[in-house]
């Protein structure tokens, strides 16, 4: 085929936005062109190093480590802070696990 002819053939697939059609993809797109070289979103992932909404498959070293959820997290962890609820007190320690300070609603600040 001619490079015309390819042009061509690709101006086919483009929708009224001009966005290719996904179905007119004969082969995964390399991630040198913008594709994720994947056929399925497990893959896509594993290729881009992403890991799974809910938290699946993340692992190595992060800025911040959140245990549970954003609506369920009781405890975040830095690389100097361990922060987290616990009896309804708010507790700031240090990485190593040494309480330096804590929150309560109504007893406001203590400092260890």
């Amino acid at each position: 085929m001619t490079q015309a002819s390819n042009l061509a053939n690709f101006a086919n697939n483009l929708n009224s936005s001009g966005q290719v059609d996904p179905n007119a993809l004969s082969s995964v797109v390399p991630i040198s062109k913008g594709g994720t070289n994947a056929s399925t979103a497990s893959t896509a992932r594993t290729n881009l190093d992403v890991p799974k909404r809910d938290g699946t498959d993340a692992s190595g070293n992060w800025d911040i480590n959140i245990t549970g959820n954003a609506t369920t997290s009781s405890r975040v962890v830095t690389t100097n802070w361990i922060i987290e609820e616990s009896g309804g007190v708010l507790q700031f320690k240090d990485s190593g696990g040494t309480l330096k300070m804590s929150m309560h609603p109504t007893d406001g600040f203590t400092v260890y």
